[in-house]
């Protein structure tokens, strides 16, 4: 007997799609036959599936539904310097094992296994039109992580963008290669032009690196204070055989309004900010609970409306009132790249608010997203409308 594993998943699949195996073996055709699919996760068996053979004689089997179940928030910064988070948790690694049962009977060792990864991003609209060999799906999947964010920053945003002095601001990176890894910092006078350059070997654990590019955390990397609330701008980028794209930051002067930086998970599995600085409205709801009585109550020997402190009975019991609170919030100007990418904000499932340094879980509102173009909107803000995942209970009675 045995058992061949004849189709994979591609080595960068997304956990978000289906992750399809296909199996044979030479007892197929055998009475009462099953092919056994058993996934393990940190050498431990979270799943054992049982299938008959399709009409063809193939085992057919999607690992998704069991991998993704073992997905983690790993939004987790940590740390003064720039690079506050490196490991592995962008992707979910498992072992399949394939055994044969018949007539109940399941092998004790199994007949084919592999060791297979799901990564956690979602395919672009459209993605299947870009595809240059139809047949070769497993080249087509690994070109949609790999081809744009080998060794480079994991966004889709615009290059340049504003950041006020003191503010926390998240970008990730995806390795790959290995190697040495050289991340830089350049300082940018006001007619863009380079004034300071500052450079370092840096450890990168994981395949997933997340970097904090606040002046605070650069620079204590640098050494020296690099950046200051009068620095024009700065830029980012990390070296290995090539640049990777750069992110260039702008400093604005603080906003007249009080402003909110959201922190989310976008399409390609790294986590953006997005800073809004224009008028952000706070709205509150009230959700009170109740019961009703008789304003007729006994006071001593009386029936009253008024008890003894000449305060009138409540007829209306309020003995819960929970608050949920929304905002409004509006950005500056953005780029019509940019507004495109926003829309990984509204789809996004994870997102936090920052207040104070504490970041609060929010849901995003909006269900809707109408993108906007350049050529035909011409300026523009972006807006949404976010629920703070943080209910308050009122005084209880």
């Amino acid at each position: 007997m045995a058992i061949t594993i004849l189709d994979t998943p591609a080595t960068y699949s997304t956990f978000n799609d289906d992750l399809w195996f296909v199996t044979s073996s030479t007892n197929s055709g055998t009475t009462n036959f099953k092919f056994v699919y058993d996934i393990k996760v940190n050498g431990n068996l979270v799943s054992r599936t049982k299938s008959f053979p399709d009409v063809s004689g193939f085992g057919i089997f999607n690992s998704a539904p069991i991998v993704r179940a073992f997905n983690t928030n790993y939004f987790e910064p940590s740390g003064t310097s720039i690079l506050v988070e490196s490991n592995d948790k962008l992707k979910i690694s498992y072992v399949l094992e394939v055994r044969e049962e018949v007539s109940g009977s399941i092998n004790v060792f199994p007949d084919a296994s592999g060791n297979f990864s799901g990564y956690n991003y979602t395919i672009p609209l459209f993605a299947d039109a870009f595809k240059t060999d139809a047949l070769n799906l497993v080249t087509y999947e690994d070109a949609l992580l790999t081809t744009s964010f080998s060794d480079n920053l994991l966004t889709e945003r615009g290059e340049e963008t504003e950041i006020e002095f003191g503010d926390n601001f998240y970008v990730s990176y995806f390795k790959k290669t290995g190697g040495t890894y050289i991340a830089k910092v350049d300082v940018i006078n006001e007619g863009n032009t380079i004034g300071t350059s500052v450079s370092g070997v840096i450890t990168l654990s994981g395949e997933f690196n997340m970097f904090n590019l606040s002046a605070s955390n650069v620079n204590t990397w640098a050494g020296s204070t690099i950046i200051t609330s009068s620095t024009f701008g700065y830029d980012f980028y990390i070296f290995n055989t090539t640049n990777s794209r750069k992110v260039k930051l702008r400093q604005k002067c603080n906003s007249k309004y009080e402003s909110y930086n959201l922190h989310f998970l976008n399409r390609v599995g790294g986590y953006d900010t997005m800073k809004f600085g224009l008028v952000n409205k706070r709205n509150s709801e009230y959700e009170k609970s109740y019961f009703r009585r008789n304003e007729w109550q006994l006071t001593g020997s009386q029936i009253s409306k008024v008890d003894s402190y000449n305060r009138y009975n409540e007829s209306n019991i309020n003995y819960n009132i929970q608050h949920k609170n929304t905002y409004h919030l509006i950005s500056n100007w953005v780029s019509g790249q940019d507004y495109e990418w926003l829309a990984q904000l509204v789809s996004s499932p994870i997102v936090y608010m920052e207040v104070q340094g504490a970041y609060f879980p929010v849901t995003i509102v909006n269900n809707n997203y109408n993108y906007k173009l350049e050529i035909s909107d011409k300026l523009f803000n972006f807006e949404i409308d976010i629920e703070i995942g943080k209910k308050i209970n009122g005084q209880f009675r």
